[in-house]
């Protein structure tokens, strides 16, 4: 009897887990006994605040707070026993109020100086230093000072009497002489290369050294995550730090250092906090990142912070949920796991062991469809949409200010770049047969046929809207598959691909009312004439199905938890992908951000035909598969590699295709043959 090959499928033609996973973020958990929760919390005043800033007076332990706009400062009372804050005055500040129809000035930093018990406000449009006294008054007059970026955050440097500031285009903390407005020094601000915070604050330490406290996320947190710092000295990244809990789901702005080392004054647009921090006895692994190769292991790095010189630990030890999986020298910075079972989520930490004394860092890992594989800081400006040349492996990403397309590969490392000159790109497609891509723009009602190799613009037609966001190829039935997201519902057009009939409309694709599905950003076909789209939840893309080619939903739905909190937290947070090989690539537009997701189990490569496993494609491959099949033998270590003619089915046309090639010259198994390689072709729910 022949073997159960596939369990029988659900609606639809494919065999394949369908994952449901936490939905929070996946990568780095609060590191334990390093949080900060909210001590108090108060409402700014005024009857429309926007916050932006926070200093405290050290003379009288007031706590001041900048409107970025009103031209206003909420001045608050603090007492230690128990802990309070109370409004005790507003007063107007002399760099004065927006006004339209620029609303300029903006204000956007506030510092108190210890020294001369004045405060420095910083106009950030005009990039003015304006010094305060204590009732409000100006003291001189405006500094102007001239930095590349922007300018968010000011703090006071006791030791230089000098301010700090903060440029958030550039990543930097600016050193300025608040006499003369000269640039002093620059910090570049470290971390990943998305990252969120305007916040800024200057620390004495008990040692007397200088450090610099700023505001962090990354693309993965999608907002303000963590307090870090670094050494004014040195510019190195010190290991003491804060992780906010989740009771703080604000955008935190400014801050500002409390009256006591384990307090933090922090400011939103509507709200001033106390935040209080629990130092624990030696700080746990830090950047803990955790990622699947899409080949079977999962792969965990991170930093060091142990007592240690450079930050060594006694020893390190990775549970995998909740068990002991490896103990590892305590200089170790990352670990390979060979052994996890695929198809779940698991739950590693990285324990740092100093005597009996345990500090770990945690993450949340899929290993499977919908699994992290890689997060890469996308090198143009907010990528758009994508699309993919399987046999040049180049991967084509619009960004979305500019005619310009990143060429990258398939490890979504940069190749060239080549300039349209068009403006405002959006969606793009490859066209394999023609090998030409086809592009939208913003606003514009034609796309455009572009040369792949110079960027060149060839020709265009009419796409019947003007909002056009992503573009795919249907290979199986030559069209042209255009996402538009101003129709409604959100529709894809479906329109003529072949040479001379270019553009012709063929009809008008959305999921059935009964499906409840609504489409919402990017779009990518396969080969078999289906396609996936991602489906939107209360305006938010947060997953992704596939459908029919006429647009009926099928078995296959990824979830994008793995990218973080984007999906849930940020506009435009996913706006295009496309499939590259048993992955999805992902444009994380909001974040600036590719991301890279499995969408089929991890598994080896291999080489289609080589039912053995020997290597090489001969008659004993024909043989073994018959036999496995039919005659109860040895089973296979990869059943895709016996699926030699790659209709999606196990049975004896695979054997008889592998004779046919080998004795009578017809045509070889489809990739991946001759060389190993993963399967093009993934959804057909055989792997390995």
């Amino acid at each position: 009897m022949m073997p159960n090959l596939c369990p029988t499928p659900p609606p639809g033609k494919f065999c394949l887990w369908v994952f449901s996973v936490l939905s929070m973020l996946l990568l780095t958990l609060p590191l334990e006994g390093q949080t900060g929760t909210i001590q108090i919390e108060v409402g700014l005043c005024g009857s429309n605040p926007n916050g932006v800033d926070v200093a405290r007076n050290g003379s009288n332990d007031t706590v001041w707070v900048i409107d970025s706009s009103s031209g206003k400062i909420c001045v608050y009372s603090s007492i230690s026993n128990p802990p309070g804050l109370a409004l005790a005055n507003m007063i107007d500040h002399p760099v004065g109020a927006a006004v339209a129809p620029l609303f300029q000035p903006q204000c956007s930093g506030i510092a108190y100086c210890q020294a001369t018990n004045t405060f420095w406000l910083l106009n950030s449009t005009s990039l003015e230093l304006v010094e305060m006294s204590d009732q409000g008054l100006a003291i001189g007059a405006p500094v102007p000072f001239s930095i590349s970026g922007s300018a968010s955050g000011l703090t006071y440097d006791i030791l230089s009497e000098s301010l700090w500031t903060r440029d958030t285009v550039n990543q930097l903390a600016i050193e300025i002489d608040p006499i003369t407005g000269d640039v002093i020094s620059t910090l570049p601000i470290p971390g990943a290369e998305v990252r969120y915070g305007m916040g800024i604050a200057y620390r004495l330490s008990n040692t007397n050294q200088g450090f610099l406290d700023f505001t962090y996320g990354d693309a993965f947190d999608a907002s303000v995550a963590e307090l870090r710092s670094i050494s004014v000295q040195t510019g190195e990244l010190q290991c003491s730090g804060i992780e906010f809990d989740s009771t703080i789901d604000h955008q935190l702005l400014g801050i500002a250092q409390g009256s006591n080392p384990s307090t933090l004054l922090a400011v939103t647009s509507s709200s001033l906090l106390q935040i209080v921090q629990t130092v624990p006895g030696f700080y746990p692994p830090a950047d803990l990142f955790c990622t699947a190769d899409g080949e079977g292991a999962v792969n965990l790095s991170w930093r060091n912070c142990g007592p240690g010189a450079g930050g060594l630990y006694s020893l390190l030890r990775i549970t995998r949920n909740g068990a002991i999986v490896d103990t590892l020298p305590g200089s170790a910075t990352s670990w390979t796991d060979l052994d996890a079972a695929t198809g779940v989520t698991h739950s590693y930490q990285v324990q740092g062991v100093v005597g009996n004394l345990i500090e770990s860092a945690s993450c949340l890992l899929i290993h499977g469809p919908g699994g992290l594989v890689d997060a890469v800081a996308f090198p143009g400006d907010r990528p758009r949409d994508l699309a993919y040349d399987a046999e040049m492996d180049d991967l084509y990403v619009t960004e979305s200010f500019s005619g310009v397309i990143h060429v990258l590969d398939s490890n979504l490392i940069l190749k060239r770049i080549i300039d349209t000159g068009l403006p405002n790109l959006r969606g793009i497609g490859y066209n394999s047969i023609l090998d030409v891509l086809l592009v939208s723009r913003a606003n514009s009602s034609l796309v455009t046929f572009v040369d792949p190799l110079t960027g060149s613009p060839l020709s265009s037609f009419p796409a019947n809207s003007g909002s056009i966001a992503s573009i795919t190829y249907d290979s199986a039935a030559d069209d042209w598959l255009l996402f538009d997201n101003a129709s409604d519902p959100v529709s894809i057009r479906r329109m003529e691909a072949l040479d001379g009939a270019e553009g012709n409309p063929l009809g008008v694709i959305t999921p059935p009312s009964t499906s409840g599905l609504i489409m919402g950003g990017g779009v990518a076909s396969f080969s078999d004439g289906t396609f996936i789209c991602g489906v939107e939840n209360l305006g938010q893309v947060t997953s992704i199905s596939q459908f029919t080619g006429f647009g009926f939903p099928l078995n296959f739905d990824l979830p994008l938890s793995a990218i973080g909190n984007s999906p849930v937290l940020l506009d435009n947070a996913v706006t295009g992908f496309e499939v590259v090989g048993s992955s999805v690539v992902i444009a994380g537009q909001a974040t600036d951000t590719l991301f890279q997701l499995l969408v089929v189990s991890d598994g080896p490569d291999f080489i289609r035909g080589d039912a053995d496993s020997s290597g090489t494609l001969n008659l004993a491959d024909a043989i073994f598969t018959a036999t496995w099949i039919y005659s109860d033998g040895q089973a296979p270590s990869c059943r895709d590699a016996c699926d030699a003619n790659d209709d999606g089915r196990l049975d004896i046309s695979d054997p008889i295709y592998t004779l046919l090639h080998l004795f009578t010259g017809s045509a070889p198994p489809p990739a991946p043959y001759p060389s190993p390689g993963p399967d093009p072709t993934f959804l057909d729910g055989i792997d390995c």
